[in-house]
């Protein structure tokens, strides 16, 4: 077993990246929200006025869509929401 030298100051800590930080909690809540949420991508491209990349961002947001659908994430976000709309009395869209 080895000890430390008590005379020897402790290393430095690392520096922070609070930009990388940052990004990693915007991005992971992103793709949390996505596959909670899925249709929400679908329904927001599906408005847009149609062009050849949205066309190909709404057929990828219709496979990550099916795909959420298989993991049962959304059941999740669609029982939340019930909850609330009946806790709340709010109308449904």
């Amino acid at each position: 077993m080895t000890h430390a030298d008590p005379a020897a100051p402790p290393p430095p800590p690392a520096p922070a990246k609070p930009l990388r930080s940052t990004a990693l909690i915007i991005y992971g809540t992103f793709a949390l929200l996505a596959l909670t949420i899925p249709q929400s991508l679908t329904n927001w491209l599906r408005d847009m006025n149609e062009n050849p990349v949205e066309a190909l961002a709404l057929r990828s947001a219709e496979a990550w869509q099916a795909a959420a659908e298989k993991t049962g994430l959304p059941a999740v976000y669609r029982h939340a929401r019930d909850v609330f709309i009946k806790a709340s009395g709010v109308e449904p869209d």
